[in-house]
């Protein structure tokens, strides 16, 4: 079992974007890094690779920072915990700190463990996530309102709903001007969407982030307290998923947090289900 890098990810891909391809949901936070880096190689420098045993390829993984490392399993019949451990030595020895984790449980375990024993580190569970995909939307009766595009007037309104969201989901704080950045780069990009309802009051949002080859990502998912439990997130969802379905996208997906069961039974009423699940840990200290 060894661990194979790439200089760059149009090398990677070529050996390996059929593979990704075949779970691209499962796949996509290394899928995205490839992309991103083979568009822009200059800006989007980082690792790309795989752990092979034979012709058997066991995992994949993708590290371009500030972004965390990510992991992808291909072959789970094989030992995925001496994969990891081999992955998390490769890193240490050539001094390459990852910001973070993002894997299944077990491949997490194994690389924080062996990780640590050769850098001085610690590891913090940030969120343990389900992910889902939908290819058909179900019919549903939805809230009384409509969805749309977010206008750069309301770049403020956003940017601290996005503030909100950062600390209850992610459960980190996020400064001001980070989160004006990024809620103006997706109003910018028309691909910001609002609900609005049937008194025109904006009441929940949510973006199109992660453009695949087949799929497409909604993240910022966020609806603010007072509005909760009317149903305004989940019409929205339905709305923004039905769009991106029709427009030729083979599937939408999006990443739920396990304890989060209410915004979970709302996906699956709109016609998401999990494929998968995977777990973030952030380092935090060295």
């Amino acid at each position: 079992m060894i661990v194979k890098v790439y200089e760059n990810a149009e090398a990677y891909l070529i050996d390996y974007e059929a593979v990704l391809l075949e779970q691209e949901a499962v796949s996509q936070l290394v899928l995205y890094d490839a992309y991103k880096s083979r568009q822009n190689p200059d800006e989007f420098v980082g690792l790309f690779g795989v752990v092979v045993d034979g012709d058997s390829t066991i995992l994949h993984f993708s590290n371009i920072p500030p972004r965390y490392l990510s992991v992808y399993i291909d072959d789970d019949s094989k030992d995925i915990r001496l994969a990891a451990v081999l992955l998390a030595d490769y890193m240490a020895d050539n001094q390459i700190l990852p910001e973070g984790l993002n894997a299944k449980l077990e491949v997490c375990e194994a690389f924080i463990e062996q990780f640590k024993m050769k850098v001085k580190c610690t590891f913090a569970e940030r969120m343990t996530m389900d992910i889902m995909e939908i290819r058909q939307v179900n019919d549903i009766r939805p809230a009384e309102g409509s969805t749309r595009l977010a206008i750069p007037d309301e770049v403020k309104l956003f940017t601290e709903w996005m503030i909100q969201f950062q600390i209850e989901a992610l459960a980190k704080e996020i400064d001001y001007e980070s989160a004006l950045v990024s809620i103006s780069k997706l109003i910018n990009n028309d691909k910001l969407y609002v609900f609005e309802n049937s008194e025109k009051l904006v009441v929940s949002m949510a973006a199109a982030t992660r453009q695949l080859a087949n799929g497409i990502a909604i993240s910022y998912v966020y609806t603010p307290e007072e509005y909760r439990g009317m149903g305004y997130g989940a019409t929205n969802i339905y709305n923004i998923s039905r769009k991106y379905l029709d427009e030729g996208n083979e599937f939408c997906t999006l990443f739920v947090d396990k304890k989060n069961m209410l915004s979970k039974r709302a996906y699956e009423k709109v016609g998401y289900y999990t494929i998968d699940d995977m777990y973030e840990y952030r380092l935090l200290q060295v």
